[in-house]
């Protein structure tokens, strides 16, 4: 259910007038009251119903160019925020999270190597910058990805079967995400335009806005 400026509930009515004051107009609003959310975009106020593809865009959102494993956000959607933190240090992923990796496909293959690459530029600024903290993080999940691709293949490189898990949390989340992106574009399209253009999603997912033009949102 979207409605544009208004609502039926008593309580919409209430928190559009809350939020249309002058002062804020042109805010950028991602936020969740109860059952709905309220989406602002350029000056364009909408009611979405609550759904799980946008608890995963306002993840992503109140965390620009951050990685998210899908399972992670599987786990914060099940209201599950303290376990998420069982498998995320500082924002990064722990060893044991890489073994409900599927079996590796292309698809996989390819977003490991493009992660791995992140992580040894990012490792190779923390050397610089002389950042042990830093260079700790990235060597740990360095580690845990070769400790996975090394038990991931057998005898004669053969890919080992893995759990299904993460290839189902993929396949879901990015269902949802695509979903919520939609509903957005039916009620605001210049939003729907931007999240479609700067939402990432594969095993890894993230909100990437344009370098020269980041939006400011308040979640």
């Amino acid at each position: 259910m979207v409605t544009k400026r208004g609502t039926k509930s008593g309580m919409t009515r209430q928190s559009l007038a809350d939020w249309s004051s002058p002062a804020t107009r042109e805010e950028s609003l991602f936020l969740r009251q109860h059952d709905y959310w309220i989406i602002r975009y350029h000056g364009v106020t909408a009611f979405l119903k609550s759904m799980r593809g946008l608890c995963y865009l306002a993840a992503m959102l109140r965390e620009p160019r951050r990685e998210f494993h899908v399972l992670e956000l599987v786990r914060r959607d099940i209201g599950t925020s303290s376990s998420a933190g069982t498998i995320a240090v500082n924002g990064r992923m722990r060893p044991e999270l890489y073994a409900t990796l599927p079996v590796l496909d292309a698809k996989a293959k390819a977003e490991l190597k493009s992660r791995v690459n992140h992580l040894r530029q990012e490792l190779n600024e923390a050397e610089r910058f002389n950042d042990p903290h830093r260079k700790t993080r990235n060597e740990n999940e360095l580690h845990a990805i070769a400790e996975y691709l090394a038990s991931a293949f057998g005898i004669g490189g053969r890919d080992r079967k893995t759990s299904s898990d993460a290839e189902r949390a993929r396949s879901a989340v990015t269902k949802c995400i695509k979903k919520a992106i939609e509903k957005i574009g039916d009620a605001i399209p210049s939003l729907g335009s931007h999240l479609a253009a700067r939402i990432k999603t594969g095993y890894f997912c993230s909100y990437n806005p344009h370098p020269d033009r980041p939006v400011a949102w308040k979640l």
